[in-house]
């Protein structure tokens, strides 16, 4: 039997950093209880990720990673209703794609997160990640519009997280309807009618 590569070793690190921070909380979860998950010695263990703030990240980097992509193909889009459903439609997706690390970041990472993850490659400023993203579902100069946009994401992350006992095909489309109607989302495009003769 080959021996794993280092990228497999990280992996199954990180999975168990994820599965004990979202069973425990990430301060009820200490860095020796990860090690003796996967075998490691804790020395070890930190020798791959220098401190239990890093597994956190290590945990929350593919959705961050996939959400970043996200935001670059929606401020390339026109702004306007348009925009604003499809970014609604694959904020709702990403969500679902990703529960169990966002229940993780809201339910325990989210006051660690801004320290977990500075000098991570290619994350950014979280501020700039979420005047980006609110800038996806209203425009910038509509203070009315952000604001619901900002308690329309944090609820769909709130929401995720407590119901992952309900499958994704019967979630996702009240989940969406709900997002849009609290962002003030047209769930239909607008028609244009042309004009009398």
């Amino acid at each position: 039997m080959p021996r794993p590569t280092r990228a497999e070793l990280d992996a199954e690190i990180v999975e168990a950093a994820a599965e004990l921070f979202t069973a425990q909380g990430y301060l009820g979860t200490s860095v020796q209880e990860i090690a003796d998950r996967v075998g490691y010695s804790k020395t070890g263990l930190l020798h791959r990720f220098p401190s239990k703030e890093r597994l956190l990240a290590a945990t929350l980097i593919g959705p961050l990673t996939e959400f970043a992509a996200l935001r670059a193909t929606w401020g390339a889009l026109p702004r306007g209703p348009e925009r604003h459903r499809r970014a609604s439609a694959d904020m709702v997706d990403l969500a679902l794609r990703h529960r169990s690390r966002l229940a993780l970041l809201f339910n325990s990472g989210l006051p660690v997160l801004p320290g977990a993850l500075a000098g991570v490659e290619g994350l950014g400023d979280l501020g700039d990640h979420r005047t980006e993203t609110l800038a996806a579902f209203a425009d910038a100069d509509d203070l009315d519009g952000t604001i619901r946009a900002q308690l329309a994401v944090t609820g769909l992350v709130s929401t995720v997280a407590a119901r992952q006992d309900v499958p994704d095909d019967l979630l996702r489309a009240p989940l969406l309807s709900a997002f849009r109607a609290a962002c003030g989302i047209s769930a239909h495009p607008v028609r244009h009618e042309s004009p009398a003769c």
